[in-house]
Parts: C-alpha cells; structure tokens; sequence
C-alpha cells in the first residue's frame, strides 16, 4: 500500500509494511510534511559548514572513516536524518529520511532519493534495506531507542547499521557540549552518547558492535586538517565509525 505526499514539486511515497497502516500513521506523516525544526529553519548556515575552512576537513575526515564500512554493505542503502544529502551522495542509491523539507531539498539537488519522515516512524516495509546510516543523527532525536528500534526492523537479517558518533567524553565531545551550553542553535537541543552508552542502547534493540573506526584525533583547538582513520576504537577520537548488526540468540 502507498500513500504519496507531494510538495512543491517534491514526491513522497510512503510504503507500509503488510500489516497495514500503524494507527495514526497518516496524521503523523501529514505532520511531519508541515514542521519546522532548527535545520529547516537554518539550512543554509547548517550546508555551509560543509565547505567552510573549519569544516571540510573534519567532514572529509569524517567520510573516509565511513567510505570502507558503507561501501562494504549491501544495497539498498537508507540515511536516517539525510540532512542536505553531504554524506548520502557519495553513496549512489541511498535514500535518504528528514523532516527538515528545506534540507531535503538540498539533499535532492545532490542526487539523494528523499523521503520527508522521522526516524521513529519509517514509512518502509520490513527488512527492505541492507544497510542503515545514522550519521550524527542520534544525538539529536527525542528517543533514540525508537529510532534504532525502526532502523532494525527495515533492515535485512544479514544488514548493517552504522553509525556515526561524537563520543561526549572525548575532547571533541566536550567541545561541543560547551557549544551547547552557550546555546549554540544546532547544538543547544543535541545530546551526546559515549561508546558505552551506545553499546547499551544497541543492546536494549536487540543489536551488537561488530566493529569500530575512529578519526579526528586531533583536539578542537589545532589547525584542522583531514586524517586517515584508525582501524579500531582511540577513546581520543572525537569520531567514531561504528557498524552494528541484528543479534541472534544461539
């Protein structure tokens, strides 16, 4: 069953699994085509990061970390909180989830497939991906287990999650959580995971560590520079790379 929204010339089909409609699911799909977030409201400043001199090093560093994990998964490939698409379009194929409209429609531009939704309600059927990408999107949902809950249950039995976090203990954590505390506008709402808060909460969703990268061993007050990433877990990285799979009971 499909259920399409369109908007300003963008299209959305939502596709629902075979037991039918999840009770309100229409209301809440019709919602989230009409609200506003900080991303939404801030798209621009948010996409331009990207390319400033702060920024494209650590986001360059960022998807080497990510390329070999990613690319090592199978299709097809879905981005939880896609944003304006930076990560997405360097993998062909991926659909990418948001409900910042004006992040989606950047994301479009760069070639992303896009879906304007939440992470704790996916409009997808049961196990239709292979791979689930929530980059720096954890921190920033309401409930994180919902949203890893959802990302199970669209992935396929032998699928990877994978996940990008900023460990709040590490020195790019803390520079961040200071950044929140000064009430900066992306980061003032953010909250932060260390590794061993998110082995638990893959572990409540029923998902297990199958392996680590680390990158931006640099601290936040030298010059930035783009690195190669760590093939395991550096409790000094202010990035980690992590891929999680469905756990089976023996």
């Amino acid at each position: 069953m499909t259920v399409t929204c369109a908007l300003f010339g963008i299209i959305y089909v939502a596709l629902y699994s075979k037991g039918g409609i999840k009770g309100g699911f229409i209301k809440k799909f019709i919602f989230i085509c009409n609200m506003d977030n900080i991303f939404n409201v801030l798209t621009g400043e948010y996409d331009a990061w990207y390319d400033s001199e702060d920024g494209k090093p650590l986001y360059e560093s960022e998807l080497l970390c990510l390329k070999p994990l990613v690319e090592n998964c199978i299709s097809p490939i879905l981005e939880i909180g896609v944003g304006t698409g930076r990560f997405a379009k360097c993998f062909p194929g991926t659909i990418g989830i948001d409900p910042a409209f004006n992040a989606l429609r950047l994301a479009q531009q760069r070639g992303v497939q896009v879906v304007q939704a939440v992470g704790e309600m996916l409009p997808f059927k049961d196990e239709t991906f292979g791979c689930v990408l929530l980059i720096v999107t954890l921190c920033f949902v309401q409930n994180p287990v919902h949203v890893l809950s959802e990302a199970k249950r669209v992935l396929k039995q032998d699928g990877s999650i994978i996940i990008g976090l900023i460990p709040k203990d590490s020195p790019w954590g803390i520079f961040y959580e200071e950044k929140k505390r000064q009430g900066h506008p992306f980061y003032g709402e953010a909250t932060f995971y260390s590794l061993p808060d998110m082995e638990k909460l893959l572990e409540e969703t029923g998902m297990m560590i199958m392996s680590i990268r680390s990158t931006l061993l640099q601290r936040p007050d030298e010059p930035r520079r783009i690195e190669e990433p760590v093939e395991s877990y550096s409790k000094i990285a202010g990035f980690l790379c992590i891929e999680a799979k469905i756990k089976y009971n023996p």
